[in-house]
């Protein structure tokens, strides 16, 4: 209790105000001994006090006396001091909040926000196709978790000027910047290889890290994780992420259909691209479609305005095998992973995203799934 009050004195917010409540009461009890008539009555002395402190004026009440004008000056003057000392410390308070959140250093609050961990040459891709579809929303806050510095920072406001991007520094491995960064409250957490200070190449040990710290705090979280080498696919997956990148993926696919399948790239990247007005999109299947065929729902989509539906997702909420495992290495986990595995049965390896490309006509479309379209 002593420290609280210790705390609460020493407070310059606290000491003005209390200035100017106690300036405010002396005000008024002098001005009942030096004055007479309507000013001394009732609250009007207070009044009168608070009114001439602030410099407002309403002339309403006045001393007439020489000693009580005399007085009144001495009140405007600690009046107007003490005002001013209350304006220059609520405003030092939002100035040193917004050195904090220009410096990432200020607890977020935030919902349904998207948080991007990590950085690397690549990143500033990935952000641009994240802005070309989410200023379409009204979903647009984006928080970066890194260890840029603030010029590289408000560059990239400055390049996204139509999306709120906010940022905490600090390692995105720990909990408590996740938790400044407002995690448990956010929509998606997209994170990215992260190239370790003096080297040249991302590496994914933090993306794993990551995963299972952010998995650790709310296993309902969605993770997207980007990973640089195939080889720790595995890894990530035991991470429990959502949903998994290889970031060289889709180069290799691309350029084998340079070779193989000329005119499949030019029109994988319209499709794939933000920019282009015939990428892919997600539409929500309308609810009087439910249980009609997927023909159905093409010619709706196709006559309302010239869509192409190719095909339907839903979320898999059901618990991969993998997931019923437990994290330890025990002997029992070794020899069921082991023998499942002889037998071709996944463990990991499995989306929790379950998409259908182009089913058959009278496939009937159920509820919970999501139509996507060529726009």
């Amino acid at each position: 209790m002593r420290l609280w009050l210790k705390t609460l004195i020493s407070n310059r917010f606290f000491q003005v105000s209390a200035g100017i409540l106690i300036t405010m009461v002396i005000g008024g009890l002098v001005i009942q001994v030096l004055e007479t008539g309507e000013i001394t009555e009732g609250d009007t002395p207070f009044w009168w006090a608070i009114v001439t402190m602030t410099t407002v004026g309403y002339g309403d009440y006045s001393p007439s006396s020489p000693q009580g004008r005399l007085f009144a000056i001495i009140i405007m003057f600690i009046g107007i001091s003490l005002v001013s000392l209350l304006t220059a410390s609520i405003s030092s308070i939002f100035v040193v909040q917004n050195i904090r959140e220009g410096k990432g250093l200020e607890k977020l609050n935030l919902k349904n926000h998207i948080i991007l961990c990590g950085w690397n040459p690549s990143a500033i891709r990935v952000l641009e196709s994240i802005y070309d579809r989410i200023i379409q929303t009204k979903e647009n806050e984006v928080v970066l978790v890194n260890d840029l510095d603030e010029k590289e920072i408000a560059q990239i406001k400055n390049k996204f000027p139509k999306m709120n991007v906010h940022f905490v520094a600090g390692d995105f491995t720990h909990e408590e910047i996740l938790q400044k960064a407002n995690v448990l409250m956010s929509n998606t957490v997209v994170i990215l290889p992260n190239i370790a200070a003096g080297e040249n190449e991302p590496h994914d040990e933090k993306t794993v890290f990551a995963t299972l710290t952010i998995k650790n705090l709310d296993s309902s979280l969605r993770v997207i994780a980007y990973i640089h080498n195939r080889e720790n696919l595995t890894h990530i997956k035991r991470a429990n992420a959502d949903e998994v990148v290889v970031v060289d993926d889709m180069s290799t696919h691309l350029l084998a259909s340079h070779v193989i399948d000329p005119g499949v790239p030019q029109i994988a990247n319209q499709l794939i691209n933000s920019g282009s007005s015939y990428h892919f999109k997600r539409k929500q299947i309308p609810d009087e479609f439910v249980g009609k065929t997927f023909d159905t729902l093409f010619n709706h989509f196709r006559s309302k305005d010239g869509s192409i539906l190719i095909g339907l997702y839903a979320e898999d909420e059901n618990l991969g095998i993998g997931e019923i495992l437990s994290t330890d290495t025990s002997a029992l986990d070794e020899f069921i992973e082991r023998k499942l595995k002889e037998g071709g049965v996944p463990l990991h390896d499995q989306s929790k995203i379950h998409v259908s490309v182009n089913p058959k006509k009278n496939y009937v479309l159920q509820d919970g799934e999501h139509a996507i379209i060529i726009p």
